[in-house]
């Protein structure tokens, strides 16, 4: 990179007044400062004059003249303070009209206008970006009287500040012009602006890692091929809404299935550059085109009811799935929509694959599995389905429920019917959280009928949590319970068969069965099919109860589905991810590192330096960083050490070569030795997988 040419310069005499057109490029974010900021702008210029300062510094500017006209800059950083200043520079020109009229028609005609400007029918010398320009020209234009905008507001915050002030408008003024100062940095030819931009501090806003993907994108193209892409970029922001651009690159990137494990919320720019940026061929725009079709997959996912679908099954299901309120899951849908669309999938597959994750989640949420892991798991569902759909010659649909049922790790496997009969029996679903009794009620009523969107209905305010046989029990329910009313209220107060949605007021909890069943919205009159099979009850006792449950089971064997595949001859998998693994009287027989061949060892031992010298191989600078920390004790420069406890690795240049921690130690200690040494190559335990030996005493070293 070319060396920077920065030097101070006073902001008003001499950046705005020696520059004809300031451009703020389409790649910026909008006008974002508030009265806080411009308080605070303020506050710093009065203790600077009252200081007696012969300047005051307000941060840096980075301008790009290499693609504009003589005289005319980009703002690449700076352009909150430079639009805040300008929209001072009108607040001081409309204040002094009455009581300088020369100086306020010199302010207009140096500071904020270029009268020999015929591009722009304003003349205006800042141009703010798209979706700000006309609020920014309505304030210059118009003043007061400019529609209410946060350009208003802040011009407006102006105006009141100098005629309540003591200092006049014109010492002020004078103040903008002598003190007010800035570092300009000039973007020479040759010069990388993204890599500028990124390495300088800021006192703005932080950028969202959808800021920094916008600007790497568009910041490299010529001013017409920025307006282009720009209006891609926009098209992208409303399919997915603006809040859920930075997951849905998340998604997407995790979605291109680069490495095993899903992308940090912190790195998906630096993901994003590495996955796609520093391809071969890459080219903005068509990279961006390509993006907006994603998106449109995305966005038919995440809010299916507001889409069309060829397929009405397709909608519904994603409607169902998007009740579970679990994204971790996007990244696998948009690997399994990609398929259909390159049709490797058909339709009736895809619903297929719909069906089976619903059963799958659904069952986990009903039995209390928690989720710890999924994101990981389906980083790296779509390889293993893919993998047993080569091999075994079935369909993609059919290698899944195989997969599910019996080829994942024990605590990701498909929850059995005996599981959820015994949480049925078991589980306190009044304090599950509150949507996913919504999910699991909606379900369940429509098993046999037409949809009641009970989930919808209960988001907005309309049905309420509701046990049947009350928390409290009056002496009315004790009799109607008879002489065990204690341990049959202990035994099924917060069971799902003593649960149900209503309508009804609150107030009516703890009235009898009778009472709820014939009321006003109560159980009798109620639209909820579940709620129809209480009605035609004239108690409410154990009897009912089990007779619920055995309904209610019978419906979740309906709705989830335990998937079949008894006619498929399904090769039992041994291998299993390192981080589900307790080492701790267990032996390897071999491993796997990512989509690597597999690597026999006889030991935990072996297994570790045998990843150790592969990490090392493929990322020595990982390990140099460590050796430098003093408080770093794994791994050391072999100079440093001279005991038995360490080996050296391979050298791979005549520089230090480096020894690693081998001493005596258990499987468990050699795990978390791993989990460092993948840490510290951003990499984790998940992308290895390891076929461990048939249970059998061994020695945990």
């Amino acid at each position: 990179m070319a060396k920077l040419q920065g030097n101070p310069q006073f902001i008003v005499p001499e950046v705005i007044q020696n520059t004809k057109k300031i451009n703020i490029p389409i790649y910026q974010r909008r006008y974002s400062w508030g009265i806080e900021q411009i308080q605070r702008l303020v506050d710093d210029m009065v203790m600077a004059h009252d200081q007696q300062l012969k300047q005051y510094f307000i941060g840096s500017l980075i301008l790009d003249t290499t693609q504009a006209n003589i005289s005319e800059v980009s703002v690449i950083d700076g352009q909150q303070r430079l639009t805040t200043i300008s929209l001072f520079l009108i607040a001081l020109r409309d204040a002094m009209t009455a009581t300088d009229p020369e100086t306020s028609q010199m302010i207009n005609d140096r500071f904020l206008i270029d009268r020999y400007d015929h591009t722009s029918l304003h003349h205006n010398r800042l141009n703010p970006v798209k979706g700000d320009a006309a609020q920014y020209i309505d304030v210059l234009l118009h003043g007061d009287d400019a529609q209410p905008s946060l350009f208003q507001a802040n011009y407006h915050y102006f105006k009141t500040m100098l005629s309540t002030s003591d200092t006049s408008a014109s010492d002020w003024f004078a103040l903008l012009q002598s003190q007010l100062q800035t570092m300009v940095i000039t973007v020479q030819p040759g010069d990388d602006a993204q890599l500028i931009f990124e390495s300088l501090n800021s006192t703005g806003l932080s950028l969202t890692e959808a800021d920094k993907i916008r600007n790497y994108l568009l910041m490299s193209l010529s001013n017409e091929e920025q307006a282009k892409a720009f209006e891609t970029w926009q098209a992208i922001e409303k399919i997915v809404h603006p809040e859920n651009v930075p997951n849905f690159y998340r998604h997407y990137l995790t979605s291109l299935a680069r490495s095993s494990k899903p992308v940090k919320k912190g790195k998906i720019y630096i993901d994003y550059r590495q996955y796609i940026g520093l391809q071969p061929n890459f080219d903005r725009y068509t990279e961006l085109k390509h993006e907006k079709d994603i998106a449109q997959t995305y966005a038919q996912i995440q809010f299916p009811y507001n889409y069309n679908f060829d397929d009405p099954q397709t909608q519904q299901l994603l409607i169902r799935l998007s009740h579970l309120k679990m994204d971790v899951m996007m990244p696998y849908l948009l690997q399994v929509f990609n398929h259909e669309q390159k049709e490797e999938l058909t339709a009736a597959s895809l619903n297929e694959v719909l069906a089976t994750l619903l059963s799958y989640l659904a069952r986990r949420l009903f039995v209390g599995i928690p989720s710890t892991g999924l994101n990981n798991f389906f980083a790296s569902l779509d390889r293993q389905v893919m993998r047993l759909s080569h091999n075994q010659s079935v369909a993609y649909d059919v290698a899944l429920k195989a997969v599910l049922t019996h080829a994942v790790k024990e605590n990701k496997i498909f929850p059995t019917n005996a599981e959820v009969l015994q949480a049925l029996n078991t589980k306190d679903y009044y304090h599950i959280r509150t949507e996913s009794f919504w999910f699991i009620l909606n379900e369940l009523n429509n098993v046999h009928g037409e949809s009641q969107d009970l989930f919808t209905k209960s988001e907005n305010g309309s049905y309420s949590i509701e046990h049947i046989m009350p928390q409290t029990l009056s002496t009315a329910w004790k009799k109607e319970l008879g002489p065990d009313w204690h341990d049959i209220q202990l035994t099924w107060l917060n069971r799902l068969a003593n649960l149900t949605l209503t309508g009804f007021n609150s107030q009516m909890s703890n009235h009898t069965f009778a009472e709820k069943r014939d009321a006003p919205d109560g159980y009798h009159d109620s639209g909820i099919r579940l709620n129809q099979e209480l009605a035609r009850l004239t108690k409410w006792d154990t009897d009912s109860l089990k007779s619920r449950q055995a309904d209610l089971y019978q419906r979740i064997l309906a709705v989830w589905p335990v998937p079949d595949v008894s006619d498929l001859s399904i090769e039992s998998t041994d291998w299993t991810s390192l981080e589900d693994i307790d080492p701790k009287g267990r032996k390897p027989i071999s491993f796997k590192f990512h989509q690597q061949p597999s690597q026999p060892v006889k030991s935990w031992k072996e297994l570790y330096n045998a990843l150790a010298n592969q990490l090392w191989l493929n990322n020595p600078a990982a390990f140099f960083q460590m050796a430098n920390d003093d408080h770093e004790w794994l791994i050391k420069y072999a100079s440093e050490v001279d005991t038995s406890d360490y080996r050296k690795l391979s050298a791979v240049s005549d520089e230090q070569t480096i020894s690693i921690f081998n001493g005596n130690s258990s499987a468990s200690e050699r795990k978390k030795y791993l989990q460092r040494l993948l840490n510290a190559s951003d990499d984790s335990l998940s992308s290895i997988t390891v076929r461990l030996a048939q249970s059998e005493p061994v020695a945990s070293h």
